[in-house]
């Protein structure tokens, strides 16, 4: 079992991405197809009341260009890292927002790969894709990069357990990454009186994943900390895991789809990668 395409947004902005560099290493370990997406929309300008359509079409015009413009350049360097991985890799670029591209494009891949917004980036900037916009458009696992990071061995992995869908469906997801690990541990956060039922359900899933090869064990644990989220970070930092995979679960909120607060506090907070599948 492997990834056999993965899909990673390139932003041009980032003059070094290590984003990129992790996909390209995923893409060489697993034997990878690996495609490189790059979007960036067209926002009307801003203009006086008094401007004319042609001056308006100008405006437009000069931030297409500049657009396009910078997809090529993040077309080079998508090209420059990914081209040491000895299999096959694609460039697909379009003047769209980046989670509306990634979602159309998303049957292609077997997992996205997306770096998380820095917490210093302008709250305007079109160049990180929302997380909850993709997962809500893509039927695809999400691979969400915390800043900085560049690799992603997955020796030891943290699997935060719910009794629920969208876990089950990101353990099934992971399995490519599963199966290579040297240790997976299952947890849960529960309350005191549920221990003993939550340890019950947790040994379907350890011989689940047994049944696939995954080396795993399972733990249930009543919080201690300060939320859920926090409960599985220390997990995977007692473990010394670089990766995190959960279910995320959210609200549909209008045309929004808002995180859940285990959910959220992972996205927000999380300093390995998180697999999420919705």
């Amino acid at each position: 079992m492997s990834f056999k395409t993965l899909m990673v947004q390139v932003d041009a902005a980032e003059a070094d991405s290590p984003v990129l560099r992790l996909a390209a290493s995923l893409a060489g370990r697993f034997g990878a197809r690996l495609i490189g997406l790059g979007a960036g929309a067209l926002i009307p300008p801003v203009t006086d009341p008094t401007a004319g359509a042609i001056a308006v079409a100008g405006l437009l015009d000069v931030e297409e260009e500049q657009i396009r413009g910078e997809l090529a350049e993040a077309e080079r360097r998508f090209r420059a890292a990914a081209g040491d991985t000895g299999h096959a890799i694609e460039w697909r670029a379009f003047i769209d927002y980046p989670a509306e591209a990634l979602g159309r494009e998303a049957a292609a891949a077997d997992l996205l790969i997306l770096a998380r917004r820095p917490e210093d980036a302008p709250a305007a900037s079109t160049a990180f894709a929302d997380p909850a916009d993709v997962l809500m458009r893509a039927g695809r696992p999400l691979l969400l990069v915390p800043p900085g990071v560049s690799s992603l061995s997955a020796r030891q992995v943290v699997v935060g357990w719910r009794d629920s869908r969208e876990a089950q469906r990101a353990a099934a997801d992971a399995l490519p990454f599963l199966v290579e690990a040297e240790g997976v541990l299952v947890t849960e956060v529960c309350e005191a009186e549920e221990l003993e039922s939550v340890r019950e359900r947790l040994a379907d899933i350890v011989a689940w994943l047994g049944g696939h090869g995954v080396r795993a064990e399972a733990e249930a644990v009543t919080r201690q900390a300060d939320s859920i989220a926090d409960e599985v970070m220390l997990a995977a930092a007692r473990r010394g895991a670089d990766l995190i995979v959960a279910g995320a679960y959210g609200r549909s909120r209008l045309s929004e789809w808002v995180f859940g607060g285990a959910t959220r506090g992972l996205l927000t907070h999380a300093t390995v990668p998180l697999l999420l599948s919705h």
